[in-house]
């Protein structure tokens, strides 16, 4: 090490520089990390007294009655570049994150070392880089720190664009349970359960090429080697071959507990990994697990016996039982052990496809309209109320917003544009994504009734506001002769990690059976592939027509996911009708 410049702390105006230079000289420094695997190694320089400032788990380790003793401290399961990364943390206060995988590998490090802010701020990078591609590998991450809401969010971005994220080559690389996981969803965009197959193929055959098998007694070709057609009994579970595998072999012979990261050694501080990552002592998966989430029975005869029943992964009299129950839902051979008995096909988030069930409501920018004229055959007739004009609203006439080419970072959620042109927006540039209603209800509020729903959206948009309808009329205001009511509510709009973007109190008179717009005090940019949350509290005593509305509604070429996670009540947060959003 060369000597340090006579009087170099001159140069440093500020705290971090001087660590900074500490860092990356080494000067005074009264410990060593030797960080890596052999043969990759490398020794790092730092000080007992600026790591224990900053991190309680280097205090115990420096300072603690335990206190470490090696010299150097072996760090063996964390990456070199992450250990870098958090070492500059901490010296300087810089969050250096250059790719989605090194924020995987700085956050288990913040984790380990009980570092908050530089954890909050790994997964904020996470949210803003997901995308089919990383979309298992980040599912993964979240999982094993039971970070439950990017879980979901993961698990949204694999059902939306599920095809993509088969067809990936990284799909082949993730742990078997994501497999499992992701085969047992029920809303899927495929085409059919052939691309479940076709992915559980290749998974395979990647699987069999990291576990190699002993060669097999015969000279069979191993494509060949297959059961003879006896009937299927529960005891051929476990009969089931691999891809070029022989018959003889049992598929755990060739499968094993999913991939293990390097950093998984155990590490000698006191810091654990949590709970959940428990792929060491776990029974063993294998891909026949998988093959059994995936729905045969909706497929037609042609599609099974001219892919799956050819394939290795199923045994001849497996083929023949599944071909018998696509047949007839009657006959008396039964379907192999474990093996899906659902003839549904997957629900599709978006777009559509002989296989959905479950229909996208894709609408034009209306002309909103009274409850009565969008629900008119749905409410009983003694309760149709007087069609009443829509008020307008007053404003200058503006352009339409463009895309935003400085969006906001998403600790605000607002974007430089939306704001440009937050006063400039007329009834001309809103756009509504209206959820049609599914099944309809009343309630009664009899103080405060408050409604939330959570949204995610494809496109980066400026949200303007939202639309609500207002009370049905009861018999003691005419059944709906009166001249309405005076309204009162609030609404605001959350971020992922709860932080209030924009709010509105509201208080007006207003109709009866109305859908009306509540404009937020300022527009909001809403970033793709994030999660909001729209909150409204109606503080008027009556009763409110509400009923369970579209979870996916695409709106001029923008899709919607209504219902992110778990929905406390699925029919009150029918009681927002609209997002008003323009871009």
């Amino acid at each position: 090490m060369s000597a340090a410049p006579t009087d170099w702390q001159l140069e440093c105006t500020e705290l971090k520089q001087r660590g900074a230079y500490l860092l990356q000289t080494g000067q005074w420094s009264d410990c060593n990390f030797l960080v890596g695997t052999e043969p990759n190694q490398v020794v790092l320089a730092g000080h007992k007294l600026i790591l224990a400032m900053a991190s309680p788990v280097f205090e115990a380790m420096f300072y603690g009655g335990m206190a470490e003793r090696n010299e150097p401290i072996p760090i063996v399961d964390v990456q070199i570049d992450a250990f870098k990364a958090l070492l500059e943390y901490i010296y300087t206060g810089n969050i250096n994150i250059s790719s989605f995988d090194k924020a995987c590998e700085l956050c288990y490090g913040a984790k380990k070392y009980m570092l908050p802010h530089l954890v909050k701020e790994c997964t904020k990078y996470l949210w803003s880089d997901l995308y089919p591609r990383n979309a298992c590998r980040a599912y993964e991450f979240a999982r094993l720190f039971e970070e439950n809401v990017l879980m979901e969010k993961c698990l949204q971005i694999i059902s939306m664009n599920t095809k993509e994220v088969l067809n990936d080559c990284s799909f082949e690389d993730v742990e078997i349970n994501t497999v499992i996981t992701v085969f047992s969803l029920d809303h899927l965009n495929v085409d059919s359960e052939l691309d479940l197959f076709e992915a559980a193929v290749r998974y395979a055959k990647t699987l069999e090429r990291r576990t190699p098998l002993l060669p097999a007694a015969d000279d069979t070709p191993p494509l060949e080697r297959r059961k003879s057609p006896t009937p299927s009994t529960s005891q051929e579970k476990e009969q089931v071959v691999n891809v070029e595998s022989s018959a003889e072999s049992s598929p755990e012979a060739v499968m094993e507990t999913g991939r293990e990261p390097e950093h998984t050694a155990t590490p000698p501080e006191p810091a654990k990994k949590p709970a959940s990552d428990n792929r060491d002592n776990k029974e063993k998966v294998t891909i026949r697990k998988a093959v059994e989430k995936i729905r045969f029975l909706t497929l037609s005869p042609q599609q099974f016996a001219s892919g799956p029943a050819r394939s290795p992964l199923l045994s001849e009299s497996e083929a023949f039982a599944v071909l018998m129950n696509i047949l007839s839902s009657v006959t008396d051979v039964p379907l192999p052990a474990g093996f899906s008995t659902s003839r549904e096909p997957r629900k599709q988030l978006f777009g559509g496809g002989s296989s959905s069930n479950m229909p996208t409501f894709t609408v034009d920018t209306p002309s909103p309209v009274t409850v009565d004229q969008c629900e008119m055959s749905r409410l009983p007739q003694p309760c149709l109320a007087t069609v009443y004009p829509r008020p307008t609203r007053t404003g200058q006439e503006g352009v339409r917003l463009s895309s935003f080419h400085n969006p906001l970072s998403a600790s605000t959620g607002a974007g430089a544009s939306c704001a440009e042109h937050a006063e400039r927006h007329g009834d001309q540039n809103k756009i509504y994504c209206q959820r049609a209603i599914v099944q309809h209800t009343d309630c009664l509020n009899t103080s405060g009734l408050d409604c939330s729903v959570t949204f995610m959206v494809d496109k980066n948009i400026c949200l303007l506001g939202v639309q609500v309808p207002t009370q049905a009329p009861s018999l003691e205001h005419g059944g709906g002769t009166g001249s309405g009511y005076s309204e009162l509510l609030y609404a605001h709009l959350l971020d992922a990690d709860g932080a209030r973007l924009t709010y509105t109190h509201y208080t007006n008179r207003v109709p009866y059976r109305h859908l009306l717009d509540i404009m937020f005090n300022r527009p909001v940019y809403i970033q793709r592939n994030k999660v909001y949350k729209v909150g409204i509290v109606f503080n008027k005593v009556g009763w409110y027509p509400m009923g369970s509305c579209a979870q996916q509604v695409a709106a001029e070429s923008v899709f919607f996911n209504f219902g992110i996670g778990h929905s406390s009540d699925s029919v009150r947060d029918g009681l927002i009708r609209s997002i008003i959003f323009t871009f």
